[in-house]
């Protein structure tokens, strides 16, 4: 299910990793982007893991120097590789809050927060709604 950026995330300019832009990014192509296989090395181990990945870790993943990873991976999906990160845990923590049966603490820690206090404010930041408000209006929209 593809989650669209919310009005507040569009205002403020934000990006967003969907499923659709991944999509549009692996089709960049040329010189200084990553290749198709590279990103989506990229983002099945990122989403198979619940701890975040350093620099190195990904650069080595797809065979790049740090330094030359960070400047494609910036080229490619137009954020840095920590922000894409951690717009990459923000999405799977949406599709999370569609599930009444977890809790905060436990979406929290499935997609890497220390806690759930962590979560929250990263979440009302990127998105502008606290985590309980989001999941409140999406089972509203579920009725």
């Amino acid at each position: 299910m593809t989650l669209e950026p919310s009005p507040t995330d569009q205002a403020a300019g934000k990006t967003s990793s969907s499923p659709d832009t991944v999509q549009a990014l692996r089709h960049a192509s040329g010189r200084g982007h990553l290749a198709e296989w590279q990103l989506r090395r990229l983002s099945e181990a990122i989403e198979s893991s619940a701890t975040p990945w350093s620099i190195e870790a990904m650069a080595t993943l797809i065979g790049l120097s740090p330094g030359r990873f960070c400047k494609r991976f910036r080229t490619t999906t137009g954020v840095p590789p920590h922000r894409w990160q951690m717009l990459q845990r923000l999405e799977r923590a949406k599709q999370l809050l569609r599930d009444p049966s977890l809790t905060l603490t436990d979406i929290a820690y499935a997609c890497g927060y220390a806690s759930s206090a962590h979560f929250s404010t990263s979440f009302r930041r990127a998105t502008g709604t606290t985590p309980s408000k989001y999941r409140r209006r999406c089972t509203a929209h579920a009725r």
